[in-house]
């Protein structure tokens, strides 16, 4: 304790990084280490969809509310897009129409509203299948920025410390002279103390987060196909809600 003390005012903010890193480390462990295996995810799948496919998207965004992990805040977020972008596709309905009832009149017929069609369902899923990739990424790799951050910044405040460290011993020099090594023995150790408390903090938290960034990649890619299941199973049901509003 007494040699830490003698780090200065700068042990307080390195004091609170090693805390943060700790903190967001077991954090991300935890959650990492609960990542379902592939016949949860499976069932999970399954039952999301076969809650969206029975009762619509409100009782698969229900569904999602009640299960927490990974894959539900995947489908809570494509959920959440996939009803912004139907409302857009509502709103630009109108002009739609106009433009296949344009290319009707130039000789294109039902091919035209075919393809206008598939443009629109093209597009959609585009947007759908980067809402999972983010999604996936938000839930996997939360907080590693903020260790990626400790890792760089505590090197850099241990060095700030060092350098305080020779002002404060240079200033003693100037003061009482060279005779006594106990003038400078303070502002020495204060910089030696702050470099190591920085080093020290520095080293485990860049390795774990490389570790548990690699982990939460592997996770994605893995979490990522049943993501673009439940696209296809929802880009389904908005097709048929859509071509009943048409008929209606």
């Amino acid at each position: 304790m007494e040699t830490l003390l003698a780090g200065g005012i700068l042990m307080i903010p390195l004091g609170l990084c090693a805390v943060l890193s700790l903190a967001f480390i077991l954090e991300r462990v935890w959650v990492l280490s609960r990542i379902p295996d592939e016949q949860a995810a499976q069932q999970t799948l399954e039952e999301a969809e076969r809650a969206l496919a029975d009762r619509g998207p409100e009782a698969a965004a229900q569904y999602c509310t009640d299960h927490k992990g990974p894959l539900c805040f995947i489908f809570a977020s494509l959920l959440k897009r996939f009803d912004t972008l139907m409302l857009e596709r509502r709103e630009f309905r109108p002009t739609n129409e106009r433009l296949a009832r344009l290319a009707g009149q130039a000789g294109a017929g039902d091919l035209s509203r075919f393809l206008l069609e598939q443009k629109e369902l093209s597009d959609l899923k585009d947007e759908l299948v980067l809402e999972t990739d983010e999604a996936g990424k938000v839930y996997l790799s939360r907080y590693l920025v903020v260790l990626n951050t400790i890792g760089n910044i505590s090197p850099l405040l241990g060095l700030f410390g060092t350098i305080l460290g020779m002002i404060t011993s240079f200033n003693a020099i100037a003061v009482a002279g060279t005779g006594d090594p106990k003038v400078v023995a303070s502002g020495i150790s204060q910089a030696l103390v702050t470099t190591a408390t920085g080093l020290a903090i520095a080293i485990p938290t860049i390795v774990a987060y490389r570790s548990l960034a690699r982990r939460a990649e592997h996770h994605r890619s893995r979490l990522e196909v049943y993501g673009l299941a439940f696209v296809n199973t929802l880009l389904m049901v908005g097709q048929d809600q859509l071509d009943g509003e048409a008929a209606g």
